[in-house]
């Protein structure tokens, strides 16, 4: 692929591993890794195993990283990075042959880096419930569990500076995820402290794995904050309406909501992050995606905003993703703090033209 980084050498007493990012070439040789841990073959669901074009090449949506073990391709991952803030690691394989060299971690760690090096802030993956082996990795490497049923979906938070700002100030805060009562596909991510009644809770939602998503990718819609046993408190979220199969020309009507649950004023901004092919085409008189906002204590705002799908989008491109559907996010900022909510938009995808 253009724009590819320079390989890693790493060694590891007498042995030599050369970290390096996968070329067309390359995949034949990658099944092969693939094939010696149980494939039968490369799976009919990622369908970027197909020769891509130069223009998909460029935009680098997917890409695979391998580990060479004195010359020979002994492990990969794949790097799934469509649109941020989310991006997915995938089939992260090692040949038996080539284990307990750390090249499982090596890898992850890669596509940590070259995530975070485009700009994605959370990472996800899908693992065995009884992957116990896979699970001391992740868990090494700050993952956490969350979304489960067949599969366990894990993340990894690259960039939120909400949960590390408080991660930092309470270092004794205990995590734990629980499915949200009554909604499908729905969970509370919570980090309490462990002395005061302080918490950050995120609201993920999506399934556990690609097969029980429903096609929509995973999203950040909803966080609740406290601080200062309460002198501080927001609770945020960012609501679209119910609609699936959105085409280019549709529009989606979407609020910000704030609740201040603390005991001061608190004021920011709302900042639309919206991919390119989409606008906020209400309210017209701010075109800057920008939104100013107060809230006195018990009090809520809300701010309405309708995104068009330009004619000119081209929805084909998930035909090759994991996930047919595209994020919008909203970036809010009040007084020191700074937290990013996201929805996932379900599209119809056309197959790619021939």
């Amino acid at each position: 692929m253009t724009g590819a980084p320079d390989p890693r050498i790493v060694r590891v007493g007498e042995t030599e591993i050369r970290m390096r990012t996968a070329e067309p070439e390359d995949r034949p040789r990658t099944r092969d890794v693939q094939w010696a841990v149980g494939w039968k073959d490369a799976p009919d669901a990622h369908r970027y195993w197909p020769e891509a074009d130069a223009d998909w090449q460029a935009r680098h949506y997917f890409q695979e990283i391998v580990a060479e073990v004195d010359g020979v391709i002994a492990a990969r991952i794949g790097l799934e990075a469509y649109r941020p803030p989310f991006a997915e690691l995938v089939n992260l394989c090692v040949r038996p042959d080539s284990r307990r060299l750390g090249l499982g971690h090596m890898l992850t760690r890669a596509g940590q880096e070259e995530a975070a090096r485009r700009g994605f802030r959370i990472l996800f993956l899908q693992t065995e419930i009884d992957n116990l082996i896979a699970h001391r990795l992740y868990v090494g490497q700050d993952w956490v569990p969350t979304a489960h049923g067949k599969m366990l979906r894990m993340l990894k938070f690259l960039d939120y500076p909400l949960l590390t700002d408080f991660r930092n100030s309470h270092p004794l805060n205990q995590y734990q995820c629980t499915p949200v009562p009554n909604v499908q596909r729905a969970w509370n991510l919570e980090w309490h402290a462990y002395v005061t009644d302080d918490y950050l809770r995120l609201r993920l939602e999506g399934g556990a794995s690609q097969s029980d998503s429903e096609g929509i990718g995973p999203a950040l819609p909803a966080c609740d904050w406290r601080i200062g046993q309460g002198a501080r408190g927001l609770s945020l979220s960012l609501l679209r309406e119910e609609v699936r199969d959105i085409e280019p020309g549709h529009h989606i009507a979407m609020e910000i909501v704030a609740t201040n649950r603390g005991k001061r004023i608190e004021s920011g901004v709302f900042q639309m992050i919206l991919p390119p092919g989409l606008r906020v085409s209400s309210p017209t008189t701010n075109q800057t995606r920008a939104f100013l906002w107060q809230a006195a204590p018990n009090e809520t705002v809300r701010q309405p905003v309708v995104i068009e799908v330009e004619p000119t989008f081209d929805a084909g491109l998930l035909w090759y993703l994991n996930y047919g559907s595209v994020p919008v996010s909203v970036e809010i900022y009040w007084e020191g703090h700074r937290t990013l909510l996201s929805a996932s938009l379900p599209f119809a995808v056309p197959p790619p033209q021939s």
